[in-house]
C-alpha cells in the first residue's frame, strides 16, 4: 500500500479497516472475478438483512455504510436507484473508474426479488463523480423459486431516535 492510499483511507468516512477490506483486500483476493463475486456477495448479504419496504431499503443501505440510496424511477419491470453521499463520492474519487458497486447492485437485486417474488437483476447503469445509478430489472413472468425454502422474515430496523417502546407498540 502506498503512503497516498494509506492517507486516503485513514482519513476516509469509512475508516481504515472498512476501506481496506472493501477496496484493497477483496479485489486482491478475487482478482479479475471481483465484480461477479461481489454481486453474489451482495445478494447473499441481502438474505441476511431482508427488508420490507423502499424506506427500509434506504435505511439499511445507510446503516451498512453503502451510501445514500434514493429511488429515482419505478415501473412494473424496472427500478432506478441513485446511490450517492460522502462515502460514494470518496470511493469514486480514490479509485476513479475502478470502483466497484456490484455488491450494492446485487444487494438491491435480492431485496427487490424478495418483495416482488420475480427474478430480478441489477447493474450500474451510470457513473458520475458524485453518484452511481443502478438499474434493477425484473421479469414478472419469471417467478422466484421458493419451493422448499422458508418464508422470508423481514427484519425490523432500528432508526435513530426510535425508542424500544415505540418499536414494541408497532408489532
Amino acid at each position: 500500500m502506498s503512503q497516498e492510499r494509506y492517507d486516503q483511507l485513514i482519513n476516509s468516512k469509512r475508516g481504515l479497516i472498512a476501506g481496506t477490506m472493501r477496496d484493497v483486500l477483496l479485489p486482491a483476493i478475487l482478482g479479475d472475478e471481483t465484480d461477479g463475486i461481489l454481486y453474489w456477495i451482495g445478494k447473499d448479504l441481502a438474505r441476511q438483512y431482508p427488508v420490507a419496504s423502499d424506506e427500509d431499503l434506504v435505511t439499511i443501505f445507510a446503516q451498512l455504510g453503502m451510501g445514500d440510496l434514493k429511488l429515482v424511477k419505478k415501473s412494473d419491470t424496472q427500478h432506478i436507484f441513485q446511490l450517492s453521499g460522502p462515502i460514494v463520492e470518496e470511493r469514486i474519487a480514490i479509485q476513479k473508474e475502478h470502483t466497484s458497486f456490484t455488491l450494492e447492485a446485487g444487494f438491491l437485486a435480492q431485496e427487490l426479488e424478495f418483495r416482488l417474488q420475480t427474478v430480478t437483476e441489477a447493474e450500474v447503469s451510470e457513473r458520475r463523480r458524485k453518484f452511481v445509478q443502478i438499474l434493477a430489472q425484473n421479469d414478472p413472468q419469471e417467478l422466484t423459486d421458493n419451493e422448499g425454502s422458508e418464508m422470508i422474515k423481514f427484519i425490523h430496523l432500528h432508526r435513530p431516535g426510535e425508542s424500544k417502546d415505540n418499536k414494541d407498540k408497532s408489532k
